[in-house]
Protein backbone atom coordinates (compact mmCIF):
# COMPACT_ATOMS: atom_id res chain seq x y z
CA UNK A 1 0.00 0.00 0.00
CA UNK A 2 1.21 3.32 -0.63
CA UNK A 3 1.14 6.49 2.33
CA UNK A 4 0.61 9.93 1.20
CA UNK A 5 1.06 12.88 3.79
CA UNK A 6 -2.18 14.68 5.19
CA UNK A 7 -2.18 18.23 7.24
CA UNK A 8 1.89 17.91 7.53
CA UNK A 9 1.31 21.42 9.37
CA UNK A 10 -1.47 21.06 11.48
CA UNK A 11 -0.38 17.10 12.68
CA UNK A 12 3.02 15.81 11.72
CA UNK A 13 4.86 18.79 13.75
CA UNK A 14 2.60 19.92 16.67
CA UNK A 15 1.91 17.80 19.34
CA UNK A 16 4.71 14.80 20.87
CA UNK A 17 7.09 13.38 18.26
CA UNK A 18 6.31 9.87 16.90
CA UNK A 19 2.89 10.49 15.34
CA UNK A 20 4.25 8.33 12.01
CA UNK A 21 0.86 7.02 11.95
CA UNK A 22 -1.39 10.41 12.05
CA UNK A 23 0.05 11.49 9.40
CA UNK A 24 -0.11 9.11 6.51
CA UNK A 25 -2.91 7.06 5.35
CA UNK A 26 -4.04 4.95 2.73
CA UNK A 27 -4.86 4.67 0.01
CA UNK A 28 -2.83 7.52 -2.15
CA UNK A 29 -2.95 9.76 -5.03
CA UNK A 30 -0.24 11.60 -3.96
CA UNK A 31 3.06 11.01 -5.40
CA UNK A 32 5.50 12.80 -2.82
CA UNK A 33 6.30 9.66 -1.06
CA UNK A 34 5.16 7.15 -3.73
CA UNK A 35 6.72 3.54 -3.43
CA UNK A 36 8.48 4.08 0.05
CA UNK A 37 6.04 1.26 1.37
CA UNK A 38 5.82 3.11 5.01
CA UNK A 39 9.04 3.14 5.05
CA UNK A 40 9.94 6.26 6.80
CA UNK A 41 12.58 7.21 9.21
CA UNK A 42 10.95 8.45 12.35
CA UNK A 43 13.80 11.19 13.55
CA UNK A 44 10.48 12.53 15.78
CA UNK A 45 10.85 10.22 18.37
CA UNK A 46 13.69 9.55 20.80
CA UNK A 47 13.68 5.81 21.27
CA UNK A 48 16.59 3.66 22.02
CA UNK A 49 17.37 2.82 17.92
CA UNK A 50 18.83 -0.43 18.74
CA UNK A 51 15.18 -1.52 19.30
CA UNK A 52 14.27 -3.66 22.82
CA UNK A 53 16.08 -6.29 24.66
CA UNK A 54 15.69 -9.81 23.21
CA UNK A 55 14.74 -11.61 26.26
CA UNK A 56 11.82 -8.62 25.84
CA UNK A 57 9.73 -10.86 23.72
CA UNK A 58 10.31 -14.33 25.01
CA UNK A 59 9.29 -13.12 28.25
CA UNK A 60 6.24 -11.69 26.76
CA UNK A 61 5.28 -14.52 25.06
CA UNK A 62 6.30 -17.32 27.83
CA UNK A 63 3.79 -15.52 29.76
CA UNK A 64 1.00 -14.76 26.40
CA UNK A 65 -1.92 -16.69 28.85
CA UNK A 66 -1.95 -14.12 31.51
CA UNK A 67 -4.20 -12.39 29.17
CA UNK A 68 -7.04 -14.50 30.41
CA UNK A 69 -5.91 -12.76 33.96
CA UNK A 70 -6.25 -9.43 35.61
CA UNK A 71 -2.67 -7.63 35.52
CA UNK A 72 -1.02 -7.48 38.94
CA UNK A 73 -2.94 -4.01 40.64
CA UNK A 74 -0.03 -2.95 42.64
CA UNK A 75 2.43 -4.50 40.32
CA UNK A 76 4.27 -5.85 43.16
CA UNK A 77 6.47 -7.73 41.59
CA UNK A 78 7.93 -4.97 39.08
CA UNK A 79 8.41 -2.48 42.24
CA UNK A 80 10.33 -4.93 43.88
CA UNK A 81 12.76 -5.22 41.60
CA UNK A 82 12.67 -1.61 40.93
CA UNK A 83 13.15 -0.75 44.24
CA UNK A 84 16.12 -3.30 44.45
CA UNK A 85 17.98 -1.78 41.70
CA UNK A 86 17.53 1.86 42.86
CA UNK A 87 18.27 1.07 46.16
CA UNK A 88 15.20 1.88 47.90
CA UNK A 89 11.91 -0.14 49.71
CA UNK A 90 9.49 -1.07 47.72
CA UNK A 91 6.95 1.51 49.32
CA UNK A 92 9.09 4.39 47.60
CA UNK A 93 8.24 3.23 44.00
CA UNK A 94 4.75 3.70 42.18
CA UNK A 95 4.63 2.01 38.62
CA UNK A 96 2.79 4.06 36.13
CA UNK A 97 1.34 3.20 32.37
CA UNK A 98 3.98 5.38 31.30
CA UNK A 99 5.90 8.29 32.78
CA UNK A 100 2.79 10.73 31.78
CA UNK A 101 0.39 8.85 33.45
CA UNK A 102 2.19 9.58 37.06
CA UNK A 103 3.02 13.27 36.00
CA UNK A 104 -0.67 13.77 35.82
CA UNK A 105 -0.89 11.66 39.27
CA UNK A 106 1.14 14.14 41.19
CA UNK A 107 -0.84 16.83 41.30
CA UNK A 108 -4.00 15.13 41.23
CA UNK A 109 -2.70 13.65 44.39
CA UNK A 110 -1.01 16.63 46.25
CA UNK A 111 -2.83 19.82 45.15
CA UNK A 112 -0.57 22.02 45.00
CA UNK A 113 -1.36 25.68 44.74
CA UNK A 114 1.19 26.93 41.78
CA UNK A 115 3.39 25.11 39.36
CA UNK A 116 6.11 26.18 38.06
CA UNK A 117 7.27 24.91 34.73
CA UNK A 118 10.84 26.36 33.51
CA UNK A 119 10.36 26.57 29.59
CA UNK A 120 10.93 25.34 26.75
CA UNK A 121 10.19 21.53 28.12
CA UNK A 122 7.91 18.36 28.06
CA UNK A 123 4.04 20.17 27.42
CA UNK A 124 2.65 17.46 29.59
CA UNK A 125 3.89 19.27 32.97
CA UNK A 126 1.54 22.65 32.18
CA UNK A 127 -1.47 20.01 30.99
CA UNK A 128 -0.67 17.91 33.85
CA UNK A 129 -1.02 20.92 36.63
CA UNK A 130 -3.92 22.05 34.48
CA UNK A 131 -5.86 19.10 34.64
CA UNK A 132 -5.60 19.58 38.78
CA UNK A 133 -6.93 23.27 38.33
CA UNK A 134 -3.57 24.31 39.66
CA UNK A 135 -2.06 27.57 38.51
CA UNK A 136 0.84 27.27 36.16
CA UNK A 137 3.79 29.70 36.31
CA UNK A 138 6.31 29.69 33.13
CA UNK A 139 9.73 30.67 34.09
CA UNK A 140 11.59 30.89 30.84
CA UNK A 141 15.13 30.06 29.97
CA UNK A 142 16.73 32.13 27.71
CA UNK A 143 18.32 31.42 24.41
CA UNK A 144 21.35 33.86 25.49
CA UNK A 145 21.91 31.33 28.13
CA UNK A 146 21.65 28.27 25.59
CA UNK A 147 18.34 27.64 28.15
CA UNK A 148 20.85 26.44 30.76
CA UNK A 149 18.86 26.55 34.17
CA UNK A 150 20.39 28.51 36.58
CA UNK A 151 18.74 28.37 40.26
CA UNK A 152 17.64 31.80 41.95
CA UNK A 153 15.34 31.71 44.93
CA UNK A 154 12.98 34.06 43.42
CA UNK A 155 11.53 31.35 41.90
CA UNK A 156 10.07 30.14 44.68
CA UNK A 157 7.18 31.08 46.91
CA UNK A 158 7.61 29.17 50.16
CA UNK A 159 4.83 30.54 51.51
CA UNK A 160 2.31 28.43 49.44
CA UNK A 161 1.81 24.65 48.30
CA UNK A 162 4.43 24.76 44.87
CA UNK A 163 5.36 22.68 42.88
CA UNK A 164 8.17 22.42 40.22
CA UNK A 165 8.62 20.27 37.22
CA UNK A 166 12.23 20.14 36.17
CA UNK A 167 12.84 17.61 33.32
CA UNK A 168 16.91 16.76 33.49
CA UNK A 169 18.16 16.27 31.05
CA UNK A 170 15.87 18.80 29.29
CA UNK A 171 13.74 17.52 26.59
CA UNK A 172 13.82 19.39 23.68
CA UNK A 173 16.56 21.45 24.86
CA UNK A 174 19.16 18.49 25.93
CA UNK A 175 20.66 20.82 28.80
CA UNK A 176 21.51 18.87 32.43
CA UNK A 177 21.07 20.45 35.77
CA UNK A 178 23.88 18.68 38.26
CA UNK A 179 22.30 16.99 40.78
CA UNK A 180 23.88 18.66 44.01
CA UNK A 181 21.75 21.76 42.40
CA UNK A 182 18.81 19.62 42.80
CA UNK A 183 19.56 19.11 46.14
CA UNK A 184 20.57 22.14 47.18
CA UNK A 185 16.99 23.74 45.86
CA UNK A 186 15.14 21.21 47.86
CA UNK A 187 16.59 21.37 51.12
CA UNK A 188 16.52 25.55 50.58
CA UNK A 189 12.61 25.04 50.12
CA UNK A 190 11.25 22.44 52.06
CA UNK A 191 7.77 23.71 51.02
CA UNK A 192 7.63 22.99 47.66
CA UNK A 193 8.18 20.07 45.68
CA UNK A 194 10.57 19.38 43.40
CA UNK A 195 9.47 16.80 40.42
CA UNK A 196 12.56 15.94 38.54
CA UNK A 197 11.68 13.97 35.02
CA UNK A 198 14.80 11.89 34.44
CA UNK A 199 13.02 10.16 31.54
CA UNK A 200 16.01 10.18 29.34
CA UNK A 201 19.17 9.74 32.47
CA UNK A 202 19.79 5.94 30.93
CA UNK A 203 21.50 7.66 28.32
CA UNK A 204 23.33 10.26 29.86
CA UNK A 205 27.13 9.68 30.44
CA UNK A 206 28.21 9.53 33.87
CA UNK A 207 24.25 9.78 35.37
CA UNK A 208 25.50 10.07 39.10
CA UNK A 209 26.60 13.45 38.84
CA UNK A 210 22.97 14.73 38.04
CA UNK A 211 20.54 11.75 38.86
CA UNK A 212 18.76 12.50 42.14
CA UNK A 213 17.22 8.97 42.30
CA UNK A 214 19.15 8.05 45.07
CA UNK A 215 18.23 10.93 46.97
CA UNK A 216 14.49 10.82 46.54
CA UNK A 217 13.25 8.80 48.72
CA UNK A 218 14.91 10.22 51.80
CA UNK A 219 14.91 13.83 50.62
CA UNK A 220 10.57 14.23 51.36
CA UNK A 221 10.08 17.00 48.44
CA UNK A 222 12.14 15.38 45.71
CA UNK A 223 10.30 12.93 43.74
CA UNK A 224 11.76 11.30 40.57
CA UNK A 225 9.79 9.90 37.31
CA UNK A 226 11.78 7.04 35.23
CA UNK A 227 10.88 6.39 32.03
CA UNK A 228 11.29 2.44 30.67
CA UNK A 229 9.69 2.26 27.27
CA UNK A 230 12.55 4.79 25.82
CA UNK A 231 15.82 3.43 26.61
CA UNK A 232 14.77 -0.46 26.38
CA UNK A 233 12.74 0.56 23.33
CA UNK A 234 8.94 -0.60 23.65
CA UNK A 235 6.97 2.91 23.89
CA UNK A 236 3.95 0.96 22.56
CA UNK A 237 3.76 -0.64 26.56
CA UNK A 238 3.59 1.99 28.81
CA UNK A 239 5.49 1.70 31.08
CA UNK A 240 7.38 4.04 34.28
CA UNK A 241 7.99 4.70 37.59
CA UNK A 242 8.17 6.90 40.28
CA UNK A 243 10.41 7.00 43.21
CA UNK A 244 9.32 9.53 46.54
CA UNK A 245 9.22 9.38 50.15
CA UNK A 246 7.03 6.97 51.75
CA UNK A 247 4.28 8.86 53.08
CA UNK A 248 4.13 10.80 49.20
CA UNK A 249 3.61 7.62 47.40
CA UNK A 250 0.85 6.49 50.07
CA UNK A 251 -0.87 9.63 49.58
CA UNK A 252 -0.43 9.24 45.64
CA UNK A 253 -1.65 5.44 45.60
CA UNK A 254 -4.88 6.90 47.44
CA UNK A 255 -5.84 8.94 43.84
CA UNK A 256 -3.98 6.62 41.19
CA UNK A 257 -6.23 4.10 38.66
CA UNK A 258 -6.39 0.37 39.26
CA UNK A 259 -4.63 -1.99 36.86
CA UNK A 260 -3.18 0.76 34.22
CA UNK A 261 -0.30 -1.15 33.64
CA UNK A 262 -1.08 -4.59 31.60
CA UNK A 263 0.85 -7.60 32.13
CA UNK A 264 2.91 -7.38 28.82
CA UNK A 265 3.80 -4.16 30.29
CA UNK A 266 5.19 -5.28 33.75
CA UNK A 267 6.60 -9.18 31.91
CA UNK A 268 8.61 -6.58 29.42
CA UNK A 269 9.70 -4.30 32.30
CA UNK A 270 11.33 -6.56 34.47
CA UNK A 271 13.18 -8.54 31.30
CA UNK A 272 14.94 -4.96 29.78
CA UNK A 273 16.01 -4.49 33.54
CA UNK A 274 17.86 -7.66 34.13
CA UNK A 275 19.76 -7.21 30.84
CA UNK A 276 22.58 -5.27 31.95
CA UNK A 277 24.80 -6.50 28.44
CA UNK A 278 21.46 -4.17 26.54
CA UNK A 279 21.93 -1.73 28.97
CA UNK A 280 26.10 -1.24 28.20
CA UNK A 281 25.62 -1.58 24.71
CA UNK A 282 23.03 0.62 24.11
CA UNK A 283 24.99 3.36 26.02
CA UNK A 284 28.53 2.68 24.08
CA UNK A 285 26.00 2.94 21.07
CA UNK A 286 24.25 5.84 21.53
CA UNK A 287 27.46 8.26 23.03
CA UNK A 288 29.41 6.62 20.18
CA UNK A 289 26.42 7.89 17.37
CA UNK A 290 25.82 11.26 19.20
CA UNK A 291 29.08 12.61 18.55
CA UNK A 292 29.50 11.54 14.52
CA UNK A 293 25.90 13.07 13.97
CA UNK A 294 26.76 16.09 15.86
CA UNK A 295 30.36 16.45 14.42
CA UNK A 296 28.65 16.00 10.87
CA UNK A 297 25.67 18.48 11.03
CA UNK A 298 27.69 21.25 12.77
CA UNK A 299 29.32 21.17 9.10
CA UNK A 300 25.85 21.98 7.77
CA UNK A 301 25.95 25.52 7.03
CA UNK A 302 22.80 27.30 8.50
CA UNK A 303 22.53 24.39 11.55
CA UNK A 304 23.91 24.89 14.42
CA UNK A 305 23.53 21.99 17.11
CA UNK A 306 23.41 21.72 20.53
CA UNK A 307 26.41 19.66 22.04
CA UNK A 308 24.17 16.50 22.78
CA UNK A 309 24.05 14.79 26.20
CA UNK A 310 21.61 12.07 25.22
CA UNK A 311 20.09 10.28 22.37
CA UNK A 312 18.87 13.50 20.52
CA UNK A 313 19.93 16.66 19.54
CA UNK A 314 18.63 20.12 19.23
CA UNK A 315 19.09 22.17 16.45
CA UNK A 316 18.71 26.25 15.57
CA UNK A 317 18.08 26.71 12.02
CA UNK A 318 20.21 30.03 11.08
CA UNK A 319 19.06 30.12 7.30
CA UNK A 320 16.76 33.06 6.71
CA UNK A 321 13.83 31.83 4.55
CA UNK A 322 13.58 28.19 6.02
CA UNK A 323 11.26 27.47 9.15
CA UNK A 324 10.84 24.42 10.97
CA UNK A 325 8.31 23.64 9.59
CA UNK A 326 9.38 24.12 6.12
CA UNK A 327 12.10 21.66 7.06
CA UNK A 328 10.03 18.97 8.04
CA UNK A 329 7.78 19.38 5.19
CA UNK A 330 10.71 18.98 3.03
CA UNK A 331 12.56 16.07 4.75
CA UNK A 332 9.25 14.25 4.83
CA UNK A 333 9.42 13.92 1.06
CA UNK A 334 12.40 12.60 1.35
CA UNK A 335 11.07 10.20 3.86
CA UNK A 336 12.52 11.71 7.28
CA UNK A 337 10.70 12.57 9.57
CA UNK A 338 11.63 15.13 12.30
CA UNK A 339 10.08 17.37 15.55
CA UNK A 340 9.67 20.17 14.85
CA UNK A 341 10.11 22.51 17.83
CA UNK A 342 7.65 25.91 17.34
CA UNK A 343 5.21 24.57 19.39
CA UNK A 344 7.27 24.39 22.56
CA UNK A 345 6.85 27.55 24.76
CA UNK A 346 9.63 29.53 24.92
CA UNK A 347 10.52 28.75 21.14
CA UNK A 348 9.83 30.01 17.84
CA UNK A 349 10.21 28.69 14.02
CA UNK A 350 13.43 28.02 14.17
CA UNK A 351 14.18 24.92 15.92
CA UNK A 352 13.67 20.99 15.61
CA UNK A 353 14.99 18.35 17.39
CA UNK A 354 16.17 14.59 16.26
CA UNK A 355 16.91 11.26 17.21
CA UNK A 356 19.88 9.34 17.07
CA UNK A 357 19.60 6.44 15.35
CA UNK A 358 22.10 3.56 13.20
CA UNK A 359 25.07 4.74 11.58
CA UNK A 360 22.99 3.92 8.04
CA UNK A 361 19.88 5.91 8.99
CA UNK A 362 22.06 8.69 10.81
CA UNK A 363 23.94 9.16 7.45
CA UNK A 364 20.22 9.51 5.41
CA UNK A 365 19.47 12.09 7.92
CA UNK A 366 22.86 14.16 7.64
CA UNK A 367 22.30 14.04 3.31
CA UNK A 368 18.93 15.25 3.60
CA UNK A 369 19.67 18.10 5.45
CA UNK A 370 22.81 19.10 3.37
CA UNK A 371 20.66 19.35 0.89
CA UNK A 372 17.54 20.56 1.60
CA UNK A 373 20.12 23.24 3.54
CA UNK A 374 21.48 24.16 0.31
CA UNK A 375 18.39 24.74 -1.49
CA UNK A 376 17.18 26.95 0.83
CA UNK A 377 20.61 28.93 0.91
CA UNK A 378 19.54 28.93 -3.12
CA UNK A 379 16.42 30.24 -2.96
CA UNK A 380 15.25 26.96 -4.81
CA UNK A 381 11.62 26.13 -4.86
CA UNK A 382 12.44 22.70 -6.48
CA UNK A 383 11.94 19.16 -4.72
CA UNK A 384 15.22 18.33 -2.73
CA UNK A 385 17.23 15.32 -3.46
CA UNK A 386 17.34 13.17 -1.11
Amino acid sequence: MIRRVTHVREIMFKGHGGNIKHIVDYPSDNNSIRGRNNDILDFSASINPLGYPKNVREAIWENFDDIMHYPDIDCSYLRRYIAREAGHSDDEIIVGNGSTELFYLIPRALRPVKGIIFQPTFSEFAEALKCSHTEVVHKMLREEDHFLFHYSKDYFNDEEREIVFLCNPNNPTGQLVEGTVILNMAKQHPRVTFVIDEAFMDFVHEPGKYSVLGEAGTIHNIIVVRSLTKFYGFPGLRVGYLVASKDTVKKMTEYKEPWSVNAFAQYAARAALEDKEFAMKSREFIMREQVYVFDELSRISGLLPYPPVANYLFIKINISNMTSSSLCEQLLRCGIAIRDCSNFTGLNDKYFRVAVRTREENNKLIMALKNVAAQFFKRQDSKPEC
